[in-house]
């Protein structure tokens, strides 16, 4: 009769059935191991030396592990070629081929949309990019430490869950830098840009500037100048053209002295966001005047001084950056940590 699989494991439960001859034999070469009732007898661990190389050898192991966690996030990059793309309406263009279906974008390739066309990114392993019509962008490139692409016009809606500055969009006169967020981005025909932020952080880099807009704040930027001053999208009436003249006409402007009017005297304590962007900008004249109205919304901590402020101090100005209320928030944990 053939033995059942309850027949042939039955000796390992409870000793009857016929025992496999694989496990007679492990039996016999460990029988002397066969526990006997009483608790081993564990030596005094009291004054042992310190053993550095066992130490040393934990040590390396657990930096294996965190090493080999690295490589495969940094490898994830490499696991495809491309990005997919699925349709969603109408019919993108990808890498030339018109298609009502599914592509895959490659580097170097371009994905455009027509007036009644949209399409969702699938960003390796980082993110979702849903792309609106009358839109270009290309994808520029995909390793693991370092998924960018670009718009040159149009409109994209971005949600990326990767750890930060992995994701990058450049535009004709910014980069979009992701410090984990949800944003909406547009470029214009002339290359000008604007990004929402609706979750998270984003840094925007461009022209020497660089700009930290956080969720519910909207920035600017335009070729030749690079991003603007980020502004909350419930500012005070008036706020996005008197930056646009800050941030994009000339110190002899004569628009610039109201517009900064504007902004001073309608100021709120959470534009102080606003307000402290402007400490490194304008003419040496308007970062005083910014100075004293920042410093009666939101005093500058012990050892900041103004002269250090408006000398563009980069240690006193981070100081106050930390003192206003952002250094909470895990982005700003970790561009401390850099």
């Amino acid at each position: 009769m053939k033995k059942t699989e309850t027949d042939e494991h039955s000796y390992l439960w409870d000793g009857s059935g016929e025992p496999d001859p694989e496990v007679v034999r492990l039996e016999k070469l460990l029988g002397h191991l066969r526990y006997d009732g009483q608790p081993p007898a564990l030596p005094d661990r009291k004054g042992r030396p310190f053993n550095r190389r066992v130490w040393l050898l934990g040590l390396s192991a657990a930096a294996a592990v965190l090493l080999a966690a690295a490589i495969g996030w940094y490898a994830l990059g490499f696991w495809g070629s491309g990005w997919s793309v699925q349709t969603l309406a109408g019919a993108p263009v990808v890498d030339g081929v018109r298609t009502s279906d599914t592509g895959r974008l490659r580097v170097g390739k371009w994905l455009e949309t027509d007036a009644v066309s949209r399409a969702r990114i699938e960003a390796g392993h980082v993110g979702r990019v849903v792309v609106d019509p009358n839109t270009r962008v290309q994808l520029v490139e995909a390793r693991g430490q370092e998924q960018r692409m670009a718009l040159s016009q149009g409109t994209i809606h971005a949600r990326i869950w990767a750890p930060p500055k992995i994701f990058f969009v450049n535009t004709p006169s910014a980069t979009a830098i992701d410090l984990g967020c949800e944003y909406t981005l547009q470029v214009d025909f002339s290359g000008a840009g604007l990004i929402w932020v609706t979750l998270g952080w984003v840094s925007f880099e461009g022209y020497g500037r660089e700009s930290y807009i956080p969720d519910g704040a909207i920035g600017t930027t335009r070729p030749g100048a690079g991003p603007g001053t980020p502004y909350y999208e419930d500012a005070p009436s008036g706020y996005a053209r008197a930056l646009a003249i800050l941030d994009y006409s000339p110190g002899y402007d004569a628009r610039r002295a109201g517009a900064l009017d504007l902004i001073l005297s309608s100021a709120r304590r959470k534009d102080a966001l606003t307000l402290w962007h402007l400490l490194s900008r304008g003419t040496s004249g308007e970062r005083a005047r910014v100075y004293d109205r920042l410093a009666v919304l939101a005093p500058p901590p012990q050892g900041v001084t103004r002269e250090a402020v408006l000398n563009g101090d980069r240690r006193a100005l981070d100081q106050w950056w930390d003192s206003l209320g952002f250094d909470d928030t895990w982005w700003k944990l970790w561009k401390k940590a850099q």
